[in-house]
């Protein structure tokens, strides 16, 4: 950037390079100015980055720690669901096994019951075959088979 002045006896006109050192200082502080301006904006974004770089940082491990929360919640619900279903599982078996066995018993009892209605009924049949009234009537019939056999003959 070269600057000219025009000369005069003592050398270069005053107050044209007063007036361009004046000019020269004028854009030096707004230089100066405008550098600081973008100095302080510079810093400012910098800590925007920083801060939004620590904000992402505490998102990225909050995120972090609020899956690993919910797997841990979702592996301890899986596991107290498998437990009631064992448990569930092994209540159920434990009634059908009661029911078998109350069937089982109810066969046993339904046996028994026919032996013993088996026995009392021989044993009617041994007491009424052994009874005076049942011994008559089958002489009554023995003797109608006998007149109706003769009279056939006859």
């Amino acid at each position: 950037m070269g600057y000219m002045f025009n000369k005069q006896l003592r050398g270069y006109n005053t107050e044209e390079v007063d007036d361009t050192i004046e000019t020269l200082e004028k854009k030096i502080q707004e230089t100066t100015l405008q550098i600081r301006r973008l100095e302080k904006e510079l810093d400012k974004v910098k800590k925007e980055n920083i801060a939004m770089a620590n904000r992402q940082s505490i998102e990225r491990k909050t995120n972090e720690e609020i899956s690993r929360l919910a797997l841990k919640e979702a592996s301890e619900l899986i596991t107290k669901a498998k437990h009631n279903a064992n448990m569930i599982l092994k209540e159920s078996m434990n009634y059908v096994k009661g029911l078998s066995d109350e069937v089982e018993g109810f066969k046993d009892e339904a046996k028994d019951f026919r032996a013993e209605i088996v026995k009392i009924s021989t044993e009617l049949l041994e007491t009424i075959d052994k009874s005076e009234i049942f011994s008559l009537i089958n002489e009554e019939e023995k003797k109608a088979k006998k007149e109706s056999a003769d009279q056939e003959n006859l």
